[in-house]
C-alpha cells in the first residue's frame, strides 16, 4: 500500500528530485491513514474513506511540488490558501473544492499538529446555494415509491425509505441498524445514531416513526443484534446498492426528477426546520431552529441547514 501511495504521489508533476519527498510522505500517510480508518470505522463508509483519501494524495503532490513538504505535521494555512488558488484556476467547481478541504481536515486532525487550518470562510469558499436543485422529493413522489415498492414485495426499500424521510438517516446509517436499536428507541424515544466521522446524534420519535417502528417488530422481531437489512452472508454494500438501484429503475414511471433516497433528507430536514420555527420570524429563534435541524442530520453547523431548504426561500 505504501508502495502505490508513493507511486500515486510521484505522478503528478515533480520529477525525480522530488522523489524522496514523495516516499517520505506516503509512509507518514499510510500511517495516518490506517489510524483514521480505525477510529472511524462504523461511523464513516468505505467509499468515504477512499474518497477523502483520493483528495488528500492530491493535495499531498500539491505540497511536495509548490513547498517540498516534508512532514505532514507542518501543514498549516498558507498551504490550504495556496491550494485553494491553484484548484480554482484550474476550474475545479467550489463544491469539490469544498470535499478536498474536508478531506485535508479530516486526515489533519490525526497527525497530531498544533496548527490550526482556516475554516471555508476564511478561505472565501462560497456557500453552495446558487444553483443548487431542489432536491427534496414531494409527498406524491413518496407516496408512490413506498407504494411501488410495497407492490415488489421489497419491504427492504419501504422501511429504508421510511427511515430516511421519517428520521433523516443516510441509507449507510439504516443498514447498520439493529433489533435492538429499534426496541431502544421505543422505549426512550429516540433513535441513536453514528453518522460520518463517528458523530453520534439522537433523532426524535415522531408518533408517524415510531408507529412504523412498533409495525417493523410486530411483522419481523428476532434477536437484539439482528440486522434489520443485512442478513447473514450478505455484504452491506450490496444491500445499499440494491435499495438505491431500486428507487433508480422505477423513479421515471412516476417523476421526470432524478430523485434520489438523499432528496429524503432534504424532505426531513425542512419539515423539522418548520415544525422548529412555527412562522416565526424572530431572526434568533431561526438560527436556532436551523441549528438544531443540523444536529438531527448529523453536521452541527446551521449553514449546513441552508443546503437542506433550499426552496427559494431563506
Amino acid at each position: 500500500m505504501i508502495k502505490n501511495t508513493a507511486k500515486k504521489l510521484k505522478t503528478v508533476a515533480g520529477g525525480k528530485g522530488c522523489e524522496g519527498a514523495y516516499k517520505n510522505l506516503a509512509v507518514q500517510f499510510e500511517k495516518i491513514w490506517r489510524e483514521a480508518v480505525r477510529a472511524t470505522t462504523g461511523g464513516m463508509s468505505k467509499k468515504s474513506h477512499f474518497r477523502y483519501r483520493d483528495s488528500m494524495t492530491g493535495f499531498l503532490r500539491f505540497c511536495v511540488d509548490k513547498y517540498h513538504l516534508e512532514k505532514l505535521a507542518n501543514i498549516r494555512e498558507k498551504h490550504l490558501r495556496a491550494y485553494v488558488d491553484y484548484r480554482r484556476q484550474a476550474g475545479i467547481t467550489e463544491k469539490t473544492l469544498k470535499n478536498d478541504l474536508t478531506a485535508i481536515r479530516f486526515f489533519h486532525q490525526f497527525t497530531g499538529s498544533r496548527n490550526e487550518l482556516p475554516d471555508n470562510r476564511s478561505l472565501g469558499i462560497e456557500k453552495t446555494l446558487q444553483g443548487v436543485k431542489d432536491r427534496a422529493w414531494t409527498n406524491e413522489e413518496y407516496r408512490l415509491m413506498v407504494e411501488k415498492a410495497v407492490g415488489l414485495g421489497r419491504q427492504d426499500v419501504v422501511l429504508a425509505i421510511r427511515l430516511s424521510r421519517l428520521a433523516g438517516l443516510r441509507i449507510h446509517e439504516c443498514a447498520r441498524l439493529t433489533v435492538g436499536h429499534i426496541q431502544d428507541a421505543l422505549r426512550e424515544g429516540w433513535v441513536t445514531i453514528k453518522g460520518k466521522g463517528g458523530r453520534v446524534r439522537l433523532v426524535p420519535v415522531q408518533p408517524e416513526l415510531r408507529a412504523e417502528l412498533e409495525h417493523f417488530l410486530d411483522e419481523n422481531g428476532g434477536a437484539r443484534e439482528r440486522k434489520l437489512f443485512v442478513a447473514p452472508g450478505q455484504k452491506t454494500h450490496q444491500v445499499i446498492r440494491s435499495i438505491e438501484k431500486f428507487i433508480r429503475d422505477h423513479r421515471q414511471e412516476f417523476t421526470s426528477r432524478a430523485i434520489t433516497p438523499h432528496g429524503l433528507r432534504h424532505s426531513y430536514a425542512r419539515e423539522e426546520f418548520e415544525r422548529e420555527v412555527c412562522d416565526s420570524k424572530d431572526r434568533q429563534h431561526i438560527k436556532e431552529a436551523k441549528l438544531n435541524v443540523a444536529e438531527l442530520l448529523g453536521h452541527g453547523r446551521p449553514e449546513v441547514t441552508d443546503l437542506y431548504l433550499h426552496s427559494g426561500k431563506k
